[in-house]
């Protein structure tokens, strides 16, 4: 009995061992798993010094290179307009007109007090005239002469000033007609018959005619490449096959507030007849660079702590390092970097948002030299 006791006791032991290498044998297969695991294969690329010159290409709308807010001289209620938006105009043409009856008072008013002026300065005159040949003989005193000489030079004065006033009501009287000042195309309209206006509120915008170039927004990265007189392609989007050239005319003093671009006007050599405003255009500028930047791709750049970062493959030990970089826009091809990485620089371009620093990856045998 004692034998069969020691047998089981001998037999449990043996189970127990057997279990605890069973069990160690799992664990070190699942370490070995998870060890297997943190190995990720990687994609990458050979960094190579981006194309020592490039093409800028922007989107642009056609605008008129002068846009005029034209209005009334004077103000008054509107009785007629005579132009809509788009209508082409020409010198001299009439756009609007205002009630003008309160304008022809204040003239006849003008006319009366330049008559009554005359009239004073002819008796003034009459009675300065009489007083001359009376002062040498002494039967009038020296200072009644200068009061009918100073009632002269007061009556002269205010023939003046009254002429001035009717030519100003007259002036006033032709104001309340709007004539084109030049040939154009209306953009806006902003004042309708039956609207009262003040003197110098604009009824119309007008775009003058025969002088449209294009209007672009060109990033804050990029402006500093170009320069006045610039070399430009451009083409309509309702026309993309017939190619225009052009050259840089205006490149804005200060960056928008918003937006942060700079407006650049580009000015079509010989705009044809089917350019007209408003329209979507495309323009393209080469550019030189001082120095080839690199170039990755779009899927190689992540973002650690708020600010962008690529992993760089160390080729030897299979390593990965996370380096902070700084962009410098984008391409066609990719993501431009201004510094953080160097030429010969192994990057991993395609699932960087499962790498962490210092992680052991293997590179594929599809990566490009």
């Amino acid at each position: 009995m004692q034998s069969l006791i020691a047998l089981i006791k001998i037999s449990r032991s043996w189970m127990a061992l057997l279990l605890m290498v069973v069990s160690l044998s799992a664990c070190e297969a699942e370490s070995a798993l998870e060890e297997k695991e943190v190995i990720r294969p990687v994609k990458a690329a050979v960094l190579r010094p981006a194309i020592q010159d490039r093409t800028l290409t922007y989107s642009g709308v056609v605008r008129p290179r002068i846009e005029s807010a034209v209005g009334f001289r004077v103000g008054g209620k509107v009785v007629e307009r005579l132009v809509n938006v788009g209508d082409r105009v020409e010198i001299g043409q009439l756009i609007a007109r205002l009630d003008d009856t309160d304008l022809k008072l204040a003239e006849k008013s003008a006319a009366a007090t330049l008559s009554a002026a005359r009239t004073r300065q002819d008796v003034a005159r009459i009675n300065l005239e009489r007083a001359q040949p009376l002062l040498p003989k002494g039967f009038i005193s020296k200072a009644e002469y200068d009061i009918r000489r100073n009632e002269m030079d007061a009556a002269t004065s205010a023939f003046d000033s009254a002429e001035a006033g009717l030519r100003q009501a007259t002036n006033a009287v032709g104001y309340a007609t709007l004539h084109a000042d030049v040939a154009g195309i209306v953009t806006s309209v902003t004042a309708e018959p039956g609207q009262v206006l003040s003197a110098g509120q604009p009824v119309i915008k007008l775009a003058k005619a025969g002088e449209t170039e294009i209007a672009i927004d060109i990033p804050e990265q990029e402006a500093v490449r170009l320069s006045i007189g610039q070399h430009a392609d451009t083409s309509l989007w309702a026309r993309p096959h017939d190619s225009l050239e052009g050259h840089i005319r205006e490149i804005a003093g200060q960056a928008d507030a918003a937006s942060r671009t700079y407006a650049v006007r580009i000015s079509v050599n010989a705009p044809p007849s089917s350019m007209r405003l408003g329209m979507t255009a495309s323009v393209s500028i080469r550019v030189d660079e001082e120095s080839a930047p690199m170039v990755v791709p779009l899927t190689a750049v992540t973002e650690a702590d708020g600010s962008p970062v690529v992993f760089v493959v160390d080729p030897v030990n299979e390593v990965v390092r996370k380096t902070p970089v700084v962009l410098d826009g984008a391409t066609d091809s990719g993501i431009r970097i201004a510094s953080g990485l160097q030429e010969g620089d192994t990057v991993v371009t395609a699932g960087v948002q499962f790498l962490s620093d210092g992680m052991q990856v293997k590179l594929r045998d599809e990566h490009q030299p």
